[in-house]
């Protein structure tokens, strides 16, 4: 059996055991598909027609999707005015998870030629965090949640649309970012073989701590099973990242900090401008990961609905005014966003099918939110407004893994 016979054979029985989640509008709210399938395509359509890259800040704007004259596209950070692989790799996400190849591809063919380090250098392999949209790149780094949101991509692209050269693409990735000599280059693992967490940044800045939005247990269980190498290791790594996704949550009000040391503690790093001990920004997607790991792969469900019962409660206790606070709840700050709106319906289904009182009408009515809610719009509209879709994915069951 040669390789294109094997990949097909395995593609297909991969299609058939796929796992995503039920439809919530459907069974905690009534939707019908067709109201579903719907409203999702009006939010590909907000977030991604392409758009006049003159008009970005035009207050009744809504796309994050621009395309280029040769042929490939970026999804620009709107409130900065510039291009990050977080966007880049989400757009690429939302896009195979909704067949929209020739987006995914204009996409990955943008970050390929402007965010991806040079062959041979220190960091070839990882992909620069921030651009300009003219291609130039901002800086050095990286930011670890690209490199994750990427690699996935590319491996459910290869085998939604039949296509081994994603695959490989992802593997080489892979390869390359898990055998750097830190001490001698002052680059590192993506992530680190003694503990198996990843890193902030793999510099020599970075390196030493974590962060709970990066944690993404479920992924790293669909490399374990899909990768060319390090199966055990990435193994080993989905259930770590589960216990962390424990382990940094407050254990009263559930929140999670920005930064966390590898044991989970809140961690201040004085280089980034603001407290990152506290719930501010990062932090909002941690609900979606563990709601997305409860229900893609089901192996800590319940520590994982302890958890989303906490921070659910306090939010809900909230009144769903604040968005910012410090890790007890005090210090209570900024506004309760749509894209919290969305990574908490996420949260909401690990609730959802529990037999704990309350539990299940808390969850409804963390997705009835979401329904209600409408994709933003304007200067601000990115980094909720990605979040706010990947949770819409999520929760009317048009995610798989």
């Amino acid at each position: 059996m040669n390789f294109r016979t094997l990949f097909v054979v395995q593609f297909i029985f991969i299609a058939a055991f796929a796992t995503k989640a039920d439809n919530l509008f459907n069974s905690l709210l009534g939707k019908s598909d067709e109201e579903v399938d719907a409203r999702i395509n009006q939010v590909w359509e907000h977030f991604f027609t392409p758009a006049d890259l003159s008009r970005y800040e035009e207050p009744n704007e809504t796309s994050v999707y621009y395309e280029c004259p040769d042929g490939t596209a970026f999804v620009m950070d709107t409130g900065n005015n510039d291009v990050r692989s977080e966007g880049m790799s989400y757009g690429m996400m939302i896009s195979v998870q909704l067949d929209h190849r020739e987006q995914f591809d204009k996409l990955w063919e943008w970050s390929k030629r402007h965010m991806a380090y040079e062959l041979g250098s220190a960091w070839d392999g990882y992909f620069c965090w921030q651009c300009k949209p003219d291609g130039s790149k901002i800086g050095g780094s990286n930011a670890s949640d690209g490199e994750l949101y990427y690699i996935t991509a590319l491996f459910l692209a290869s085998e939604r649309w039949n296509e081994p050269r994603y695959a490989e693409e992802a593997n080489t990735i892979l390869a390359k970012i898990m055998n750097k000599d830190g001490e001698t280059s002052g680059v590192y693992n993506l992530y680190n073989r003694d503990n198996g967490l990843i890193t902030f940044v793999p510099d020599r800045m970075g390196c030493g701590f974590s962060d709970p939005s990066y944690q993404l247990p479920a992924f790293l269980d669909k490399w374990a099973s899909v990768a060319e190498a390090d199966n055990e290791f990435w193994e080993r790594a989905a259930m770590e990242a589960r216990k962390h996704l424990i382990a940094s949550s407050h254990p009263v009000t559930g929140l999670y900090p920005d930064y966390s040391e590898y044991d989970g503690r809140a961690y201040k790093w004085v280089h980034a401008g603001y407290d990152t001990s506290i719930y501010m920004y990062d932090a909002i997607r941690c609900a979606m990961n563990v709601g997305m790991d409860y229900y893609l792969c089901g192996k800590d469900k319940v520590n994982q609905t302890e958890v989303m019962s906490r921070l659910l409660t306090f939010f809900k206790n909230d009144g769903f005014k604040h968005g910012h606070f410090a890790l007890d709840g005090s210090m209570a700050s900024g506004g309760y966003s749509r894209g919290m709106d969305g990574a908490n319906a996420v949260g909401a289904m690990a609730l959802a099918s529990s037999e704990i009182p309350g539990h299940k009408e808390l969850a409804k009515e963390y997705v009835q939110r979401l329904w209600d809610a409408r994709p933003p719009k304007g200067k601000y509209r990115y980094y909720e407004g990605l979040v706010y879709f990947l949770s819409m994915l999520h929760v009317s069951g048009r995610f798989s893994l």
